[in-house]
């Protein structure tokens, strides 16, 4: 299956018919996550599906399915959770069905929810879940990078926390800088999964550095990085292939 090509086409949603996935189908759906390919291995992230009484959050469309992420805190847990849940996010569109990242959303359950970072609801779509590429409606690679490197476009149009776009890249020499945008004190009180944003980016630059037929790799002590913009963090470079 072709996630890259999925990039270009998957749109969020907020409608869905209500009807359960077969079994089999959900069967299908977990085998998947646990194929899934890490950002670092060593930061552990897991997952359980829940149905809407098991979860709390306010604007929670009504969906069949909600997948609650959580991870013991470590560094990089957002951003790991970002980049292999972004895999899930465009499986799922792939198939058919409908997805919408839930930022506010987590379990109901205290005992199990003290590590929860936040959601996914799916199922079958009642909306058009696709786009064609002038739907998007994203910042120009202008505003969020600077440099020449084709992937960038892929990184661009990556789904964020109410569109905000949180990050910046420098492409230089073949390898791609990436940063974060510093959440301010007032917008962090609405919003603060920046780093897990900068993660699903992340997975759109990885599927497109091997849809090139490369190998994708990150790393986050790279030596003498270009210096940060101004409101950014420098996160990782991603290494030429």
């Amino acid at each position: 299956m072709n996630l890259y090509n999925q990039i270009y086409l998957r749109k969020s949603c907020r409608k869905y018919t209500m009807t359960p996935l077969p079994a089999e189908q959900l069967a299908e759906i977990e085998a998947f996550i646990h194929g899934m390919r890490p950002l670092f291995p060593e930061v552990q992230i897991t997952h359980r599906i829940v149905e809407r009484a098991q979860l709390k959050g306010m604007l929670v469309p009504k969906a069949p399915h909600y997948l609650i992420i959580s991870g013991v805190p470590a560094p990089y847990r957002e951003l790991c959770a970002g980049f292999l849940f972004q895999q899930l996010d465009l499986y799922l569109s792939a198939r058919g069905l409908g997805t919408c990242w839930l930022g506010v959303a987590k379990g109901r359950e205290k005992s199990e929810a003290k590590d929860d970072i936040l959601s996914l609801c799916f199922g079958e779509a009642a909306e058009p879940q696709t786009r064609t590429a002038a739907e998007f409606k994203r910042k120009s690679l202008t505003e969020i990078a600077s440099g020449d490197d084709p992937r960038l476009e892929a990184a661009r149009l990556a789904p964020s926390g109410i569109n905000s776009q949180p990050w910046y890249f420098i492409a230089r020499d073949g390898d791609i800088h990436v940063y974060q945008a510093v959440p301010k004190k007032l917008r962090a009180l609405l919003y603060d999964l920046e780093e897990l944003d900068v993660g699903i980016a992340l997975c759109h630059l990885a599927l497109a550095t091997e849809a090139q037929g490369e190998v994708f790799r990150f790393e986050t002590d790279g030596q003498n990085p270009p210096v940060a913009p101004q409101g950014f963090a420098y996160m990782g470079t991603v290494k030429k292939p």
